[in-house]
């Protein structure tokens, strides 16, 4: 348990925006004490071998339709020395954050630091009930360097695998995903009878849910329709924007 002396000399450091902007709003707030830190890079997307913006970039274009004009694969070193201890804030049943933080133990691994798993219903907050910062803070765990080599092991397994997508399952271990492992929710969503492409998405989105498990968002479910449609597997009703007409399986 840290003493509240010892608050000062912290470097909080989040894994996604969500949680960054909660620290952030506290410290100036005056309810968390120390400085802060977002590691992002988003490396819950897109390969892992050659990465780079050029790579990533093609990624996103084939699996989204669009890249994303904040691309980067940095992630920030943060400064290292005795009298700080760096205070990971991790939702360890959020792909993005969980991601986040095994590559950064495994890139830039620190010898020792302080963790706080964020609750799950916290995981989208209200800023006035996200939760209580300074009762988690003193109950953190503190992590030495022979406690991290399973977080290690773990992402070199991902990056062995070198999907397309690490995610969340259903029992709450990340877990390597091609784009085409969720076309099984696709095809089980729909019939031959014509239904807006929305609520096609939404029935997808729900069942995914059900089963307690993470996956990339709408706009994949959109951009693979749209590939199943000019592969022949669905048809549209109307020659334009998948998302802005009706659809269903192809005629066999």
């Amino acid at each position: 348990m840290l003493r509240n002396k010892d608050h000062q000399n912290l470097i909080h450091a989040s894994f996604s925006d969500i949680t960054s902007n909660v620290i952030a709003s506290a410290i100036s707030e005056g309810r968390l004490m120390g400085s802060h830190v977002l590691i992002g890079g988003n490396w819950h997307l897109g390969p892992l071998k050659e990465r780079n913006i050029s790579t990533l970039s093609a990624w996103f274009s084939d699996i989204f339709g669009y890249i994303p004009n904040d691309l980067t694969i940095d992630t920030p070193i943060i400064p290292t020395h005795e009298s700080i201890k760096i205070c990971a804030w991790v939702n360890p049943l959020s792909s993005i954050e969980y991601a986040n933080f095994i590559h950064w133990i495994s890139h830039d691994t620190p010898h020792d630091f302080l963790l706080i798993s964020v609750p799950e219903k916290c995981i989208h907050p209200a800023s006035e009930n996200f939760f209580d910062l300074a009762k988690l803070l003193d109950n953190a765990v503190e992590i030495k360097s022979n406690d991290v080599n399973p977080y290690i092991a773990e992402w070199g397994s991902l990056a062995k695998e070198n999907a397309d997508f690490r995610m969340i399952n259903e029992i709450g271990k990340i877990q390597s995903f091609r784009s085409t492992d969720f076309d099984e929710y696709i095809i089980n969503s729909m019939t031959r009878k014509w239904e807006s492409t929305p609520i096609v998405v939404l029935r997808i989105i729900e069942t995914i849910h059900s089963e307690r498990r993470d996956f990339p968002g709408d706009i994949f479910l959109y951009h693979r329709l749209e590939k199943f449609f000019l592969n022949g597997i669905i048809e549209k009703q109307a020659e334009v924007s998948i998302t802005q007409t009706q659809i269903r399986i192809a005629s066999s």
